[in-house]
């Protein structure tokens, strides 16, 4: 995917103006033309042990990829490559090997700067092993589902 339509917004913006931010970009990638954008999700893993569910997710370098909203907390690791992140708490560059903590309504604007592997690890107390229902759990798809505000911007009509 082209880089060139996206720039990243300045940090320390009001967390409904940064969650603004995300979405226009994750629109702007949905309306790239064909050979501009990934044709299809990159490759995924997903592993299941008793009381924890995995997401593993590889990412080539050189493209942009706009996440989920993640509902709660929960672990991260970068076991090859480097990435840019921008969330509504603002820029993080993270290279292998890395580890961090995701809060509740992360979403991610995330540039690779080279091919990565990315790895979420969720707690699974019922041992789920339906991966839409894991997704469901873990994810959503817009802010309002987990009461947060995003800036919306008003036309104006002259």
């Amino acid at each position: 995917m082209s880089t060139a339509i996206i720039e990243m917004p300045k940090a320390n913006l009001p967390a409904p103006i940064a969650r603004q931010k995300i979405m226009a970009i994750q629109m702007a990638c949905q309306a790239l033309p064909d050979g501009e954008r990934m044709d299809e999700s990159p490759p995924i893993k997903n592993w299941l042990a008793p009381g924890i569910y995995a997401r593993e997710i590889h990412l080539p370098a050189g493209t942009v990829v706009v996440g989920k909203i993640h509902r709660h907390r929960h672990f991260n690791i970068i076991s090859k490559g480097s990435i840019t992140c921008y969330t509504e708490f603002g820029l993080e560059t993270h290279s292998a090997p890395a580890s961090f903590i995701s809060e509740p309504g992360t979403k991610r604007v995330v540039h690779t700067h080279e091919d990565a592997i990315w790895t979420t690890i969720h707690p699974n107390p019922t041992d789920e092993t339906d991966i839409e229902t894991l997704e469901k759990m873990f994810t959503a798809l817009e802010y309002h589902e987990l009461g947060m505000d995003v800036f919306e911007i008003k036309e104006v009509i002259e």
